[in-house]
């Protein structure tokens, strides 16, 4: 005698196909952010200048946790003395990365460390949905600068996908990248409100992530960083020393 769940379990897995093809069409970006599910253990992005402004290598030290509300990425980035320079904190959600924290660290007269929190605003860091080129992706965050609290300094980051194109880093790889552009805009309260805009561009490699960004100063002058290497977090401390 025939089976006559047999049709039906058919279609039950048809279903979870069709499914499953449609969310990686609806997310097909998700590839070209940071390897989320790589990085439970840490992993070291080493980021060079790409032009002759006379700037040191960014350390960026990434890992992920997991928790009730989804993947969590926490991002570390020092100078090439190892002092730490900025930490950020964001949560994947279905369509892409929010912005949860993001803290400056600067010093004072005293060669003290000062530590700057950001307060957010608005949260959109990367989107995983198919691209629209109208459509505008908003990071805003404010703080109190160090020294003078009456002074607040806000940074709004507008991102926008421009398209895609294949890059070849330093190593000679070529990798399929995204292309996002970047318009900033930092407004400081002071006496009147002085406000600088810059232009910029973001490229983040399939499998990879942020392989390449660059920002125009409002001088003309460009500050560019390509990824140089990346290594598993205990394999850079047992080479260069501790982060911390």
């Amino acid at each position: 005698m025939p089976n006559c769940h047999d049709p039906y379990r058919f279609l039950f897995l048809l279903f979870i196909l069709i499914m499953s093809g449609c969310g990686d069409r609806q997310n097909p970006y998700k590839d070209y952010y940071f390897p989320l599910d790589q990085l439970d253990e840490g992993m070291i992005y080493i980021y060079e200048p790409a032009n002759a402004l006379g700037l040191g290598n960014e350390i960026w030290s990434l890992s992920t946790i997991q928790t009730d509300t989804g993947t969590v990425l926490f991002t570390r980035i020092f100078d090439p003395s190892h002092s730490l320079i900025q930490t950020i904190r964001e949560t994947e959600v279905m369509n892409g990365m929010l912005a949860d924290e993001t803290i400056y660290y600067t010093r004072d007269t005293l060669d003290q460390k000062v530590i700057v929190p950001l307060k957010i605003t608005r949260n959109a860091l990367f989107p995983f949905t198919v691209p629209d080129t109208a459509k505008v992706y908003t990071y805003q965050a404010s703080w109190r600068e160090p020294g003078d609290t009456t002074l607040t300094t806000t940074l709004t980051r507008y991102r926008r996908y421009e398209r895609m194109q294949t890059i070849t880093r330093p190593n000679g790889e070529k990798v399929e990248s995204v292309i996002m552009h970047l318009q900033e805009k930092m407004e400081n309260d002071g006496e009147g409100v002085l406000s600088l805009e810059f232009q910029g561009e973001e490229t983040y490699g399939k499998g990879l992530g942020l392989i390449a960004w660059k920002r125009i100063l409002p001088t003309g002058d460009t500050i560019a960083f390509q990824l140089k290497e990346t290594m598993p977090l205990h394999q850079y401390e047992a080479k260069y020393g501790k982060l911390e």
